[in-house]
């Protein structure tokens, strides 16, 4: 009997071409606080570096928040604070904080007389500032889907949703189908999106350049499962940066 050839191999699959790429990177140095627009976002083990690694911290250890649980204790105002790292701090050192009246704070009791309460700006110890995810992502088509739902004629603020990667997409929703699955960005990182994001009443509040809006849990909760945007665990640490493209495998 003739020798039959030799089988050939079927080709890797290539990675599924999404036409997703980075638009915006967010980075909060203090959790619930505003945070810092960045050209690129350095992700480690962790997450993305100096990201929620300082909280305002009660006596009692419960972390400031806008809504009350277990571990957060709802702190009025802390959105019209913003915190930055100084210039050349790659997110390692304390952050500066510039109150609701443009004053830089200055120290741990001037926070505490600014809300009220017994409280110091503390690190992140052995337990995450993360309420459950290291990297959460959100498309612009889903915002303009959810602007459409609200009855607006513009999207929905990204800001409201306070996700660390904003990506530049042409189907909404498109990212919830990447639950479960491993997805590239630019040439270093790699995440697994791991689920879609619960929201909560953080979305509806005031910010410095953003008045209240109350529809926006409303609409999530009666539309979207309350869910928008998805979280990522780090499977390959790496730099992300504006323009980098999203693929997922």
């Amino acid at each position: 009997m003739p020798e039959l050839p030799r089988a050939i191999p079927a080709p890797t699959p290539a990675p599924e071409q999404s036409h997703a790429t980075v638009a915006t990177l967010r980075r909060f140095p203090v959790k619930s606080m505003l945070g810092e627009r960045l050209p690129q976002l350095v992700i480690d083990e962790r997450g993305t570096v100096g990201d929620r690694l300082w909280a305002v911290t009660y006596g009692d250890g419960k972390l400031g928040s806008g809504k009350n649980s277990r571990r957060f204790r709802r702190a009025e105002g802390l959105l019209h604070f913003s915190a930055s790292y100084p210039a050349g701090d790659e997110g390692t050192g304390r952050p500066h904080v510039v109150t609701p009246d443009g004053r830089d704070l200055r120290d741990d009791a001037h926070l505490a007389e600014l809300l009220g309460a017994d409280v110091r700006l503390a690190r992140e110890d052995a337990v995450p500032h993360f309420d459950e995810c290291a990297v959460t992502l959100i498309g612009t088509a889903s915002l303009h889907a959810l602007g459409r739902i609200l009855g607006d004629t513009e999207p929905a603020d990204a800001r409201r949703f306070r996700k660390n990667i904003l990506l530049d997409t042409e189907e909404p929703w498109i990212e919830e189908d990447w639950v479960g699955r491993e997805v590239a960005v630019g040439e270093e990182v790699r995440l697994r999106i791991i689920k879609r994001v619960k929201r909560c009443v953080m979305t509806t509040m005031a910010q410095r350049d953003l008045p209240e809006d109350r529809r926006v849990l409303k609409t999530l909760t009666a539309d979207r499962g309350m869910c928008l945007g998805v979280a990522a665990d780090v499977l390959t640490p790496g730099t992300v940066r504006l323009g980098d493209a999203v693929r997922p495998r």
